[in-house]
């Protein structure tokens, strides 16, 4: 598949080591020339540096040719206008990382859909409860896959009785419970971390996960 991730953030960096491990066709577009260095310098990516945004960058990167885009940068609205575009030009399938959830609603959710965004990433917000064990159920509605299902993405808002408040992600790391995922990023009070071993989860982190199919069993 050709793939063309629109972010060298955390997430999208992410996204591409794993998408790369299975031999797709991937480039990744970003405006900051240090992070696409760095994705460049790990793996075999074509990258390019510009704004997802426009035609002249998203037709270099041969969107026409893409079987799947995907925009994961900071800003919601070069997700959503790049994913438009994307699909305009020719890619097959779209999916744009949001931060409104009134898109999600079904009547502007097709409004999408018509205008080209095939999907739309949001971080439900998840009772208590379910948290711990979305991470273990391939059947989550809150999941969403890529690559034919061996990649997934969850989108997480941590309320007050989450189990993983208050921990750090040393505490909560693969090796201790079993799971194989990483917390890629966090949003916090509108602004987004890449978190480190140390930092700790807190009550209304939006909690981006990244899961290889393995990770859920």
């Amino acid at each position: 598949m050709r793939i063309v991730i629109a972010g060298a953030g955390e997430v999208g960096t992410h996204l591409a080591k794993m998408l790369n491990s299975e031999e797709h066709d991937l480039v990744v577009i970003d405006n900051d020339p240090d992070r696409l260095k760095a994705v460049g310098s790990t793996m075999d990516v074509l990258t390019i540096e510009g704004n997802a945004n426009s035609i002249t960058h998203l037709k270099e990167s041969k969107i026409n040719k893409a079987d799947l885009f995907i925009g994961v940068t900071y800003s919601e609205d070069v997700n959503i206008n790049s994913a438009i575009l994307s699909k305009r030009l020719g890619a097959k399938k779209t999916i744009a990382r949001i931060d409104n959830q009134e898109y999600m609603l079904p009547a502007n959710k097709e409004i999408f859909d018509s205008l080209g965004v095939d999907y739309m990433i949001y971080p439900e917000k998840i009772a208590a409860r379910e948290i711990v064990g979305l991470l273990s159920e391939t059947g989550s509605t809150e999941v969403v896959e890529f690559s034919g299902g061996r990649l997934h993405m969850y989108v997480i808002r941590l309320d007050q009785d989450a189990p993983i408040i208050n921990k750090s992600l040393r505490e909560l790391a693969p090796a201790n419970n079993g799971f194989e995922y990483r917390a890629v990023a966090i949003t916090r009070h509108g602004r987004t971390l890449v978190p480190k071993g140390d930092d700790r989860f807190e009550v209304d982190d939006m909690v981006y996960v990244i899961s290889s199919k393995t990770g859920l069993k």
